[in-house]
């Protein structure tokens, strides 16, 4: 198994065990960061439970690695970034 080391890699791995999840995922490479989208479907209830129940698993896996932070705007969407 790799031994993950860089910022870099860490963030790569962490987006890479969360594109799994029912959300919406958008890397930048260049600026060392992903964000997590769950989108509401129109005329339908508000997802908001279901989203609060990603970023805990997002949390969760970020939480696995030093070089990485988590951080939540609102129940819909979230921002990791390398340190």
């Amino acid at each position: 198994m790799k031994t993950v080391k860089t910022g870099e890699d860490q963030l790569e791995k962490v987006l890479a065990v969360c594109q799994a999840l029912d959300a919406e995922f958008r890397y930048s490479r260049k600026g060392r960061y992903f964000t997590a989208m769950v989108w509401n479907d129109w005329g339908l209830p508000c997802r908001e439970q279901e989203a609060l129940a990603i970023q805990r698993e997002i949390q969760s896996k970020a939480g696995q690695f030093s070089g990485v932070v988590y951080y939540c705007f609102d129940a819909f969407s979230t921002l990791v970034y390398e340190v």
